[in-house]
């Protein structure tokens, strides 16, 4: 099973930086739409943003914000489809991993990623929507990632868990004007 596990692990990795470049140009394409021309998508080692530079109403932000998971539920479904039209064990072993992976991928990151944990999409849905209620937002964020961070943890997933503390310790900091850890490597 060795090589056979290597590249199955590879496909996975593969998968995951498709999946989440095309979850960033999913933000890209609606803020063009808006008519920000100086889009520019960072793809580090957590994941990825889309930055733009041009001044977005509170709605405007809220869709693109929703942009990134709607396109990753989009390949969700693309699998998912993939997979109930065809006879999947009539498809070589890796091409039936990809399609998994595709599926899996965008299911649970974007899920994860519609939690309104600050500097996550549901996170800047949240402080779009909250933008008059103060640090509202904030201490969502802060109950949020607290509880993902103590789920994943009693779960055995300690590298979530040890985002999302980290992602909760940023939600206090900016509740105290202190600037964020940058884990996201955001600006």
């Amino acid at each position: 099973h060795g090589p056979d596990e290597l590249l199955n692990v590879l496909v996975w990795v593969v998968v995951l930086l498709i999946s989440v470049l095309w979850h960033e140009l999913g933000h890209a394409f609606v803020m063009r739409r808006f008519g920000d021309r100086n889009v520019e998508i960072v793809i580090h080692g957590l994941g990825g943003y889309a930055a733009g530079r041009a001044w977005r109403s509170r709605n405007e932000q809220i869709i693109i914000s929703a942009a990134g998971p709607a396109a990753g539920f989009v390949l969700c479904l693309l699998a998912w489809l993939i997979s109930k039209s065809i006879d999947m064990y009539s498809l070589p072993y890796l091409l039936r991993s990809a399609i998994n992976a595709l599926f899996w991928v965008n299911l649970i990151l974007n899920v994860i990623n519609l939690l309104p944990v600050i500097p996550l999409d549901g996170g800047k849905i949240s402080q779009a929507v909250l933008a008059d209620k103060g640090l509202l937002a904030y201490r969502i964020s802060l109950v949020f990632a607290a509880a993902a961070g103590i789920y994943f943890g009693t779960h055995g997933q300690f590298f979530a868990a040890l985002l999302f503390a980290s992602l909760a310790v940023d939600s206090w900091r900016a509740m105290n004007n202190q600037p964020p850890t940058n884990i996201f490597g955001q600006q």
